[in-house]
């Protein structure tokens, strides 16, 4: 059997040769035979027991003989280590008599391993070395080298630029850590020398200088011990970000202390990382990699397998690194939000901070990079936290969906985004809260032309039989190919791009799912809470619904609006849904909606100037299809009763909803001349009486009134509405008297909502300073207790003797004795 060669490591090789004895040359080995000889001879011949004796009282003899000539002083320095080495080869001769086999090598090698003496030639030369360090290090120290600096630009405009000198420091970025390659045998192979990086950040990455403890004894001094920890953790987090970003491939590694920082308690020194030092390194973390991700899916490559370039093995061992240090940092962030979203778990609001933060921050990966690795999984996580039940979190990834729906081009995320939120619903049994349904409300599915494509289908057609026919009927080669190249390079504007038709499929699943969790809704659960959100979605999305779901979805609709008890809103968004179907497509239905225009008459007056003076919007989107797209299917009356109530309940409004309000009313007088009725005061003409509590428009006789909150809006504090109402008072001229200024007049009822809206607290128009001016004074009028006090006084000006001081030219006269006298 051969014996078997086994590699170990550097560390232990080093160790086993240092513990090795060294070999013995041949003339030891020689001294060491013969020496063995005569003790053998001795032990034949036989030893005598008083010759020891004798050899023992010698030794005693010279050692009282030394210690006496040591204590007087007269044993010189210098023969000292002699006189020792040689009392120790006799000690050891003596007891080499009386030793035998392995213990007198053992001896014999302690022997030879005596140290000798350096010479004087040795001394001298290693003091010459310690100077020349000595030496060099000064020279050093007082080195210094060029720095450029930043130029600086002079007001002439002459760049300037800049140099300093500074102490040289070395600093050495890699240390090679040298092998011993001394091999026990021949065939032992030698290992390559290892290269250790030493990273510049190494101490402030492994907490080199951690926060001394100290004995705190007051709350102050545990604030200021918090602040100076947090500080600290902040210089450090700085650090290993800045050196991160500076060179990701070299220090990738670091990214675990800042893991080490995101725990609740730091495992390397023990001690309880502060909510705030936590908070920080995720949203660290989380700018680190928002920069340097790839904008591409990181694929796995097989290095083993197949060969691949130099600078090809660095990208992806780098994208490797990279992507582990990612899905470390996700499963983290699970972890904090699996804390608060687990039933029974040990929520604590330190814990729900973290796990708001966590989901803050996958929602910025996900708008960052929303095509990286384990994106799915992060979306997948945030449709389970759309259901928790902490509304900051909700509203986080309710704002962060719609972002994505309305900035995904490629439509891949948001179709997968729709279905896990439709799987949630359906596992919920529509029991989820509204961000659910609210978040889809992103979706660009309003501006979705499906008659363009089959314009451009049209067009294509057309030009690839004109193609066909140019083929066929050209005689000439020159104008043939001339004529084949407008032809298909129009065919290239024309055709169907690779990725179009697969957008086109991704739309049209898009619509599917979302219809399919809105009718579910509607058909299993009608009482569910997310019913409002529903509807609205419904209204959002009415125009895209097929044809042959019109009549059972309005019937449906109705159904709701009579059975359920339905607030003012909800009732508002079937109302829109309705009418924005009736409108489209639906026009081709047979269908009566009269029932809904009571609906809608009765709910107008609801909203008012207070919390919910925003739903006026929906009112306005409602108005938009009654009575502009709809004015011809209904009749005088009807409209009528719609502009009066409107009118009416532009009073309770604020300022840029009255002017919504009048800027829809101007739209309808001047789309239609019947309700210039309404601008006569002579209630003669109409028959019956205008009733404004009936709740029927078409039996109210809004024919018998007229518009008199014109005049009341005419006193208005808004300059613009003041304006507004003159001009539909005059009848709504083009030119003239009462004409609309052109920046007024363009806008329409949505566009004066928006820009006259004044929770900003910013009032349009600006409202004029006051001029300023100096305060006017005026003369102030004499008031007496007594009425015949003034013709007192004065009858004693008149006859009362006065003197003339030459000195002051007065007048001096002593009133109130010539008062008393009066008096009495």
């Amino acid at each position: 059997m051969g014996t078997k060669k086994v590699k170990i490591s550097s560390v232990k090789r080093a160790a086993h040769l240092k513990s090795k004895k060294t070999p013995l040359s041949k003339q030891q080995q020689q001294k060491i035979k013969q020496k063995r000889e005569q003790l053998n001879s001795k032990r034949e011949k036989g030893q005598n027991i008083f010759s020891q004796k004798a050899h023992k009282r010698d030794n005693l003899a010279q050692r009282k003989k030394y210690n006496k000539q040591a204590s007087l002083g007269f044993v010189p320095g210098l023969n000292e280590d002699e006189d020792d080495d040689e009392g120790g080869d006799l000690l050891l001769d003596n007891v080499a008599d009386m030793l035998d086999g392995d213990d007198l090598a053992l001896l014999q090698e302690n022997k030879r391993k005596r140290k000798a003496k350096p010479t004087e030639d040795q001394q001298l030369s290693v003091g010459l070395e310690k100077a020349y360090a000595t030496a060099t290090k000064k020279e050093q120290a007082a080195q210094k080298i060029k720095v450029n600096l930043l130029p600086i630009k002079s007001r002439d405009g002459e760049i300037i630029t800049r140099t300093t000198e500074v102490d040289y420091i070395p600093k050495p970025k890699r240390k090679a850590v040298d092998e011993e390659h001394e091999a026990e045998g021949k065939d032992e192979e030698d290992e390559d020398d290892e290269e250790v990086y030493e990273d510049s950040d190494d101490d402030v990455v492994n907490d080199a200088a951690p926060m001394p403890k100290q004995k705190l004894i007051s709350t102050t001094d545990l604030l200021i011990a918090r602040q100076q920890e947090i500080e600290r953790q902040k210089y450090r987090i700085g650090i290993i970000c800045s050196g991160l970003l500076e060179k990701p491939e070299d220090k990738m590694r670091n990214f675990n202390a800042l893991y080490e920082l995101m725990d609740e308690k730091n495992r390397a020194t023990g001690m309880v990382n502060l909510l705030a030092v936590r908070k920080l390194a995720i949203v660290s973390v989380t700018e680190i990699f928002k920069d340097i991700l790839p904008e591409y899916r990181v694929g796995q490559v097989d290095t083993k397998m197949q060969t691949v370039r130099k600078a090809t093995l660095d990208r992806v061992t780098f994208e490797n690194a990279l992507l582990q240090q990612f899905k470390k940092f996700l499963q983290k962030l699970e972890q904090l939000t699996a804390q608060v979203n687990k039933r029974g778990g040990h929520k604590t609001p330190q814990s729900v901070k973290m796990a708001t933060v966590a989901v803050e921050c996958m929602c910025e990966l996900l708008l960052a990079h929303p095509y990286f690795n384990y994106v799915q999984n992060i979306a997948q996580l945030l449709v389970y936290m759309l259901n928790c039940n902490y509304g900051a979190m909700r509203q986080a990834v309710n704002q962060c969906f719609r972002t994505l729906f309305s900035n995904d081009k490629r439509l891949d995320m948001t179709l997968f985004v729709v279905r896990r939120i439709n799987h949630l619903i359906k596992t919920k049994q529509n029991n989820v809260h509204l961000e659910c349904i609210t978040c889809m409300m992103g979706l660009k599915i309003k501006h979705v032309n499906l008659d363009a494509e089959k314009e451009n289908e049209l067009k294509q057609k057309k030009l690839e039989s004109h193609r066909q026919r140019l083929l066929s009927l050209s005689k000439k080669e020159r104008k043939r190919r001339k004529k084949l190249t407008e032809v298909n390079r129009e065919l290239d504007e024309t055709r169907a791009e690779e990725n179009k038709q697969t957008k086109h499929h991704k739309l049209t699943e898009i619509i599917k799912m979302v219809f399919t969790i809105y009718f579910r809704v509607l058909k299993n659960d009608p009482t569910s809470r997310v019913l409002s959100a529903i509807l609205e979605g419904l209204a959002e999305f009415a125009h895209v619904i097929n044809l042959e779901f019109f009549a059972d979805l309005i019937d449906v609709l109705n159904r709701i609006l009579e059975e359920q008890d339905l607030g003012y809103r909800e009732q508002l968004h079937c109302i829109q849904t309705i009418f924005v179907i009736l409108s489209g497509q639906g026009e081709v239905l047979n269908i009566d909606p009269i029932r809904f225009y009571q609906h809608f008459y009765r709910n107008m007056l609801v909203v008012q100037a207070g919390k919910n003076h925003d739903d006026f919007a929906i009112i306005l989107r409602t108005l938009d299809e009654v009575l502009v797209k709809r004015r011809r299917n209904m009749s005088q009356q009807r409209l009528m009763a719609f502009v009066k109530r409107l009118l009416t309940g532009s009073l309770h409004l604020l300022h840029n909803g009255t002017l919504a309000t009048l800027g829809t009313i101007k739209q309808t007088f001047q789309l239609t001349s019947v309700l210039d009725a309404l601008l006569d005061t002579d209630t003669t003409i109409g028959s019956g009486r205008y009733d404004p509590e009936l709740d029927d428009p078409e039996y109210c006789n809004a024919a018998s009134t007229a518009l008199y909150e014109l005049t009341l809006l005419g006193r208005h504090y808004h300059p613009t509405v003041r304006r507004m109402a003159a001009h539909i008072a005059n009848g709504v001229p083009a030119s003239g008297e009462g004409a609309l200024p052109t920046d007024i007049g363009k806008l329409n009822a949505h566009e004066l909502l928006a820009q006259y809206d004044s929770t900003q607290m910013a009032f349009n128009p600006t409202i004029p300073l006051p001029k300023q001016g100096e305060p006017k004074l005026r003369k102030g009028k004499h008031l007496f207790i007594r009425s015949d006090f003034k013709q007192d006084y004065g009858k004693l000006l008149k006859d009362a003797k006065t003197t003339r001081i030459s000195s002051k030219n007065a007048l001096q006269f002593d009133f109130l004795s010539e008062l008393n006298k009066l008096s009495k």
